[in-house]
């Protein structure tokens, strides 16, 4: 088994946690006023997400993006698995902290409470940050330019979402929040 088999191995074992967790989720979930992003909201930075992850599952015949830059074993593929992993655990370790919080759209309110333990003590969107560390981890196994141009729409589209989901948690949670951003950083500790 090569090491870019091993790489989706990975992301199916956490895509196969992420939906069993979501379906108990939404089993739990109580009726409440709640505020939801629109479909449409959703619709830009779901895009990108989609289009920078398919850089990295599928070969493309445009010779920049599938141009090697070091070879897809030894230490390189050591390593990029070793960052995946870690960031797939540091997400699947967001999610399970969130609990019956984490929604897969910008929602707030109800009986939403501000998380501030586990990885939240270390980065405010510790699911992104892994995800981030994950895909890095996987574009370095793969060890082709369009997994770092996937990696950079990825970080965009991330961005986007970011940036509404931060403006959300500022206006239902008011100085909570804002004493948390304060004291927590963004994506990565210390900037």
């Amino acid at each position: 088994m090569n090491g870019i088999n091993i790489a989706w191995i990975l992301w199916g074992v956490w895509y196969a946690y992420w939906i069993v967790s979501a379906r108990k989720r939404i089993r739990s979930t109580e009726q409440s006023q709640a505020k939801r992003e629109s479909m449409s909201g959703r619709l830009v930075y779901t895009v990108l997400m989609i289009g920078g992850f398919a850089l990295l599952i599928w070969h493309f015949p445009q010779p920049a993006l599938a141009k090697q830059l070091w070879p897809s074993a030894g230490a390189w593929l050591a390593a990029g698995l070793v960052v995946e992993i870690a960031g797939l655990a540091f997400a699947i370790w967001a999610r399970h902290t969130l609990g019956t919080n984490w929604t897969g759209r910008i929602t707030t309110g109800g009986s939403q409470e501000l998380i501030m333990r586990g990885p939240y003590r270390i980065v405010r969107h510790p699911i992104y940050t892994g995800f981030l560390f994950a895909v890095l981890g996987t574009a370095i196994v793969i060890g082709r330019v369009r997994g770092f141009v996937g990696l950079a729409i990825f970080l965009v589209s991330i961005l986007i979402k970011l940036r509404r989901e931060e403006a959300a948690l500022r206006e239902h949670f008011g100085s909570a929040y804002e004493d948390y951003a304060r004291r927590v950083s963004l994506l990565l500790p210390g900037i």
